[in-house]
């Protein structure tokens, strides 16, 4: 009995059903339930956004061209649908302000006016900013979270895709961020981000890959967005307290008693950390003195 439910079970993770195919029924397990289908609300209203260059009077001109990523046309704030919309400013809403060329933003088209009329404004719910160099976002764009599967055959549905202003989602065998160029830092946050809820949206195309559990389709991105905290993303973090012990973006007051691991802070870098908040970067040399202080 034993020896025939490690058969099964062996089996579990070898096997695929499906052609791989974004249809009802893509690839999953044998036994794994069915990829949930991500609601239209938690995948809507993301836009990409470029620079107004004309030469015109403000707010005519010099504010930005906005559209849906991934449909044909965008409903601006005037009920207009176009391929893309004019806004005459952007209401960062607390979120942190992107360069253009490099944001993804989640947000709403509203309209605002005053003596010389009435214009579009885009305000934002969410900011992401490209982690590739350059301008490559080719392809259709996605949010993608890591599963926490893994199999010992591939290829595996380890990761979820949800179509970023769509309804169609589906599991795919893995992710490869390389033809994006981004730094060892950036693709590092990428993948840790993926197990988070907020994941990673990214802009690229499908490729078919086999192995010993059959095919299935994994996704290679031309480029990645990483969100940016909410307010915070561009304070420079700072030393603060009685003796500078305390990493924060903001001044802290302690009180002044002195302490030997207080030293082990001079030398290491106070900077944001992967979770949004300043603190002093934990390195081999900086734990040894703090286990030594102590």
């Amino acid at each position: 009995m034993l020896l025939k439910t490690f058969v099964f079970a062996m089996l579990s993770c070898l096997l695929f059903v499906g052609s791989g195919k974004p249809v009802s029924t893509p690839n999953r397990l044998v036994g794994e339930s069915p990829a949930p289908v991500d609601s239209l609300a938690s995948t809507s209203t993301y836009y990409s956004i470029r620079a107004d260059t004309r030469k015109c009077a403000s707010p005519m001109c010099g504010g930005y061209f906005v559209r849906r990523v991934n449909q044909p046309l965008t409903r601006c704030a005037n009920g207009k649908s176009q391929k893309e919309c004019y806004v005459a400013s952007i209401d960062w809403n607390g979120q942190a302000e992107i360069d253009p060329r490099q944001a993804l933003l989640r947000g709403s088209l509203i309209t605002r006016g005053d003596r010389r009329g009435k214009y579009g404004i885009l305000k934002v719910l969410e900011s992401w900013k490209a982690a590739g160099s350059g301008n490559n976002e080719t392809g259709t764009f996605f949010r993608v979270r890591d599963r926490g599967l893994r199999c010992i055959a591939a290829p595996c549905p380890t990761h979820h895709e949800a179509k970023l202003n769509h309804t169609a989602s589906r599991n795919i065998a893995g992710v490869d961020l390389s033809a994006a160029q981004a730094d060892e830092k950036a693709t590092s946050q990428a993948f840790e981000n993926m197990t988070g809820p907020d994941g990673v949206l990214l802009s690229g195309t499908h490729a078919t890959v086999s192995g010993p559990a059959g095919r299935s389709q994994m996704l290679k991105a031309s480029q990645f967005y990483l969100r940016e905290n909410a307010g915070s993303a561009s304070k420079p973090c700072i030393r603060t307290g009685c003796s500078s012990q305390v990493c924060a973006d903001k001044e802290v007051i302690t009180t002044c008693e002195y302490r030997t691991e207080y030293d082990c802070y001079k030398k290491a870098a106070c900077e944001r950390q992967k979770n949004g908040e300043c603190g002093f970067t934990m390195t081999p040399e900086l734990a040894a003195c703090l286990k030594n202080a102590k």
